[in-house]
């Protein structure tokens, strides 16, 4: 049993265990009984974050969709393969005539000097599938100079204020730079042990990313622990509230930002 003085009330726990039973995941509370005190009242904490009507939601429109794709692969027409219709796609550049591309480049140097663009790279992912440990923005992809993904960003970013300098005026772009659980403290660390690769450290905004439950594939949510709730990163989706919860919006209202280019960590061209 939980022992000692709960760090909540007895009604709030009743509320809380009716509205999961409601939404049918009633078992995360399970082993409830079982923990102490700290544990009891990090499980309620997390519990009580989680919007778990919405989570249900995102579940059944997953399943529903993979469900409808497992189905068409195994129909006939699964063995056809066609290009995308001409509307299903779109490149500005690719119509554009050269005037119109100069004159977008000069427009878009003559907001950077202004200091009215900002990069978001989105940098939550892991190097595993590359082989690598550790975030994927630490990886070296090869080069002969070594760069890490990180800092090869990074030197994009000087040259591009270099070149968007204009006499006295310095350009500066703020750098936004989201991460997740698992990666944010690696990430800090490269950044400090890197002295942020020649930029200055007060243009760079770090954020996490959210996260969701894990649905075991009979639409429960699973529990990593007794007394936690697996979880993982809720993908590049959820940036937009990473933003406004992490004060990055703020931010940028403060340093007048009005464009914002946003890429992700492995994009290296």
């Amino acid at each position: 049993m939980v022992q000692g003085t709960p760090l909540f009330t007895s009604a709030a726990l009743e509320a809380l265990k009716n509205r999961y039973e409601a939404a049918g995941q009633g078992h995360v509370f399970k082993y409830f009984h079982e923990l102490s005190d700290v544990a009891a009242a990090e499980l309620f904490s997390q519990l009580s974050s989680i919007d778990i009507e919405r989570c249900n939601k995102y579940y059944d429109r997953t399943a529903g969709e993979a469900a409808k794709a497992a189905a068409a692969a195994r129909s006939a027409e699964a063995d056809l393969i066609e290009p995308l219709a001409s509307e299903s796609y779109a490149s500005t550049l690719g119509s554009a005539s050269a005037e119109e591309i100069s004159e977008w480049t000069a427009e878009g140097m003559e907001l950077i000097s202004a200091n009215k663009v900002a990069v978001i790279l989105l940098a939550g992912g892991q190097g595993t599938r590359l082989g690598a440990q550790g975030p994927k923005g630490c990886y070296d992809i090869g080069l002969p100079s070594h760069t890490s993904l990180f800092e090869l960003q990074a030197l994009r970013i000087r040259r591009l204020q270099q070149l968007a300098t204009r006499g006295f005026l310095e350009a500066n772009i703020p750098w936004l730079v989201m991460t997740s659980g698992p990666t944010s403290e690696a990430t800090h660390r490269m950044f400090e042990e890197n002295e942020y690769f020649g930029l200055r450290k007060e243009d760079v905004f770090f954020f996490n990313q959210g996260v969701l439950p894990c649905f075991g594939n009979d639409g429960k949510v699973l529990l990593e622990t007794t007394g936690r709730v697996a979880v993982a990163p809720d993908g590049n989706g959820g940036i937009y509230e990473a933003l406004r919860r992490s004060g990055a919006l703020e931010w940028l209202r403060k340093r007048d930002v009005e464009h914002i280019h946003s890429y992700c960590v492995d994009n290296c061209l």
